[in-house]
């Protein structure tokens, strides 16, 4: 426990250094192309519209209850995507730069939390398209909206703990990168981004079942609930308690091994 503290602390410390590594990483990336930060809009909407043609349209994929079907994929492919990057891309964050952090003095626990800033804006755009084409279909703001409160910070929070894992266990295995693209692939059917399991007769029961103790499923639900006033996150309960002592879970264990390993990273590298 005393590692996920230390842990916080550097976040919370070093956050004004993440957030200038971020927009000079962002800088450096968009100087690179001729339409330089307009990817940053551009990028998102055209994955939005390749999914909707190939999931939408051609295979005729519907949403569940009568929901307006591109609102709700949209939110889902906003949130899994931000957690997929947060996560894909911190676990590299560290290894990748681990030369700059130690010429400059501050902890390599805070790349994770760099390379998260640089997605909210693809983050905003996916989900925002989601709220606003709700809002076309019926769906207007409620005080249901206010969860954004309690789901992005969960999805923060969630997705940087098991990044810095995911980081620590990439130094010491350099091949966990490729393991982490195939369940990234596999969860994105799985965990009710695109598709709604529940429409899929062959599917056992209980598989269905176990979904609602996927913390991206949890995840992804949430902000629909916020979208289409559902339901309350406090409504549910025994989800709510699996997903915070996961996330508990994955900090502690994940900042103790990066504490363990932070003074050995140039011999591992």
């Amino acid at each position: 426990m005393k590692d996920a503290i230390l842990y916080i602390k550097e976040q919370i410390k070093y956050f004004r250094i993440a957030v200038n590594l971020s927009k000079y990483s962002t800088k450096s990336t968009s100087m690179q192309n001729r339409l330089g930060r307009l990817w940053e809009i551009l990028d998102p909407l055209v994955q939005l519209a390749i999914n909707y043609i190939i999931f939408g349209i051609l295979m005729h994929r519907s949403a569940p209850a009568g929901l307006p079907p591109l609102s709700w994929m949209f939110i889902g492919m906003g949130v899994y995507s931000f957690a997929q990057h947060i996560i894909v891309t911190g676990s590299k964050s560290v290894s990748t730069q681990f030369k700059m952090t130690a010429k400059m003095k501050f902890p390599v626990s805070i790349m994770p939390t760099a390379s998260m800033i640089g997605f909210l804006t693809e983050f905003y755009i996916m989900v925002g398209a989601g709220l606003v084409i709700a809002m076309f279909s019926g769906y207007y703001p409620s005080l249901y909206w206010l969860q954004l409160l309690y789901y992005l910070p969960m999805l923060i929070i969630f997705s940087l703990s098991l990044s810095l894992l995911c980081s620590s266990i990439e130094i010491v295995f350099p091949d966990f990168k490729f393991f982490l693209n195939y369940i990234f692939k596999f969860l994105m059917y799985g965990s009710g981004v695109i598709f709604d399991l529940s429409q899929f007769k062959i599917i056992p029961k209980f598989l269905i079942q176990a979904q609602m103790v996927d913390p991206f499923y949890y995840l992804i639900e949430g902000f629909r609930d916020i979208a289409f006033g559902r339901a309350w996150f406090w409504q549910k309960g025994i989800f709510n308690v699996s997903f915070w002592l996961l996330t508990i879970f994955i900090l502690i264990v994940a900042a103790n091994f990066h504490m363990k390993i932070r003074d050995r990273i140039s011999d591992y590298l």
